[in-house]
């Protein structure tokens, strides 16, 4: 299965500045593009009061274009159902698209919840960034 990777630079970038100029609380730090793919990176939890801030981050990329977005996610200390709802939300936007979301090195207590939830296998998760953009980069 191929995803078109012809997202509009111009907005990824635009999006991409916006998150420098945003305070410690943003769970994103930062967004890299990478063989056709978006990387996400997270950090610290993932939350009721920041899990809105990653929701327009992934619009405005998925918005931009993007077909592929990798959440990197092995600085993320912790999720709940908010965070989960967020990823979730993106996932089915991406997929309605004609692309993809996936998660790259949730640590052990991030990947319980995920395993509880049933959200592993869907979300197509990895142990490692590297893993993730082996299959999924083009």
């Amino acid at each position: 299965m191929r995803f078109q990777s012809r997202p509009d630079h111009g907005k990824v970038e635009a999006m991409v500045a916006r998150l420098g100029m945003l305070g410690q609380e943003h769970p994103v730090t930062g967004v890299t593009i990478w063989r056709g793919c978006a990387v996400v990176h997270l950090h610290g939890e993932l939350d009721l009061h920041n899990a809105p801030l990653l929701h327009r981050t992934l619009i405005d990329l998925i918005d931009g274009g993007c077909r592929r977005i990798v959440v990197d996610a092995t600085a993320l200390t912790f999720c709940d159902s908010v965070g989960l709802g967020v990823l979730i939300d993106a996932f089915k936007a991406m997929h309605a698209c004609g692309g993809g979301l996936r998660l790259a090195a949730p640590d052990r207590h991030v990947r319980a919840t995920l395993r509880m939830t049933g959200l592993i296998d869907i979300l197509g998760v990895r142990d490692t960034l590297q893993e993730v953009l082996d299959e999924f980069a083009v």
